[in-house]
C-alpha cells in the first residue's frame, strides 16, 4: 500500500511544530475536553452512556487502525509495533477504564495523560517522521492522543472521579511496575519501548539527560514532577477548600 493518504510515503511539506497543521488540532482537542467537561454533567443518563461507549469505540478503532495501517503496508514488527509506549497503551487502557469504570485506571490516565500526552502533543514526533496532513498516520496520532484526555475529562465530569494524594503514590509504583515488564520486552525483542534502552533515534529531551543508562534516573525524577504538577490544581483547591471550612471556626473562636 504506497497511496499518498495510507502509504510509507507522504510527498506533501513535512510536519513543523507550531504551524498551522500543529495549532488546529492541538486547538480542537482542548475545544473537545472543554465540550466534554461542561456538556456532560446536563446531559441525561441514556446520552452519557452514549458518549461513554462511543468515546470507548473510538478508542479502540484508533488502536486497532494503527495495528492495520503498520500490518497493511508490511512494517509491523514486535520491536516497536506493540502498544507499550506509554501514550500507545493509554489508548486501550482508556477503553478498559470506560467500559468498566475503574477508578485506578482513571488515575493512571490522569497521570500519564495530562503529564505525558500533553507534552506529545505540544512536541509531536511528526517531525521525526515527516507525515502531515492529510495523510492517515497525521490523523491517528492526534486521534489517539486526544480520545485518552477525552476519556479522562469525561470520567470527572460523569462520575465526578479526580486524582488525590494517594494516586501520586499509587500511579508512580504502577508506572515503575510498568517499566520493569517493558524493560524486560525491550530485553526479549531488541525493542526501545519507553525509551529506555537506548536514546531515541529522533531530537528529544532525553538527549540532555546523559548516555544510557544514567539518563533514565533524571527521567524518573521529571515524571515524577510532571505528576506533581499536574496534581497542583487539586492539591490548590482542596487547600483553599479546607481554608474556607475552618475561617468561621476561628472567627467564632476570636470572640
Amino acid at each position: 500500500m504506497r497511496s499518498d493518504l495510507f502509504g510509507l510515503y507522504f510527498d506533501g511539506p513535512p510536519f513543523t511544530l507550531f504551524s498551522l497543521a500543529h495549532l488546529l488540532p492541538l486547538a480542537a482537542i482542548i475545544l473537545i475536553c472543554v465540550l466534554i467537561g461542561l456538556l456532560t454533567p446536563r446531559l441525561g443518563l441514556v446520552e452519557q452512556e452514549r458518549l461513554r461507549w462511543g468515546l470507548a469505540l473510538f478508542a479502540c478503532a484508533n488502536w486497532i487502525g494503527w495495528d492495520l495501517w503498520q500490518l497493511a503496508n508490511g512494517i509491523w514488527n514486535v520491536a516497536y509495533s506493540l502498544p507499550l509506549h506509554l501514550c500507545t497503551f493509554s489508548v486501550p487502557l482508556s477503553a478498559l477504564m470506560l467500559a468498566t469504570r475503574n477508578y485506578r485506571l482513571y488515575e493512571v490516565l490522569y497521570f500519564w495523560g495530562f503529564a505525558g500526552g500533553t507534552q506529545a502533543l505540544l512536541t509531536p514526533d511528526l517531525t521525526a517522521t515527516g507525515f502531515n496532513f492529510p495523510h492517515f498516520v497525521y490523523w491517528i496520532f492526534w486521534t489517539s492522543h486526544g480520545v485518552v484526555l477525552w476519556a479522562v475529562v469525561f470520567a470527572a465530569a460523569a462520575w465526578r472521579y479526580r486524582p488525590t494524594r494517594g494516586s501520586i503514590r499509587r500511579v508512580v509504583v504502577f508506572t515503575g511496575l510498568f517499566a520493569l515488564g517493558v524493560g524486560l520486552v525491550n530485553w526479549l525483542t531488541g525493542g526501545n519501548y519507553l525509551f529506555i534502552a537506548r536514546t531515541p533515534e529522533f531530537p528529544s529531551l532525553i538527549d540532555y539527560l546523559g548516555p544510557w543508562p544514567w539518563y533514565i534516573i533524571p527521567l524518573l525524577f521529571l515524571s515524577l514532577l510532571a505528576f506533581v504538577l499536574v496534581y497542583l490544581p487539586y492539591a490548590l483547591s482542596d487547600w483553599l477548600r479546607e481554608r474556607r471550612s475552618l475561617a468561621p471556626s476561628r472567627r467564632l473562636g476570636q470572640e
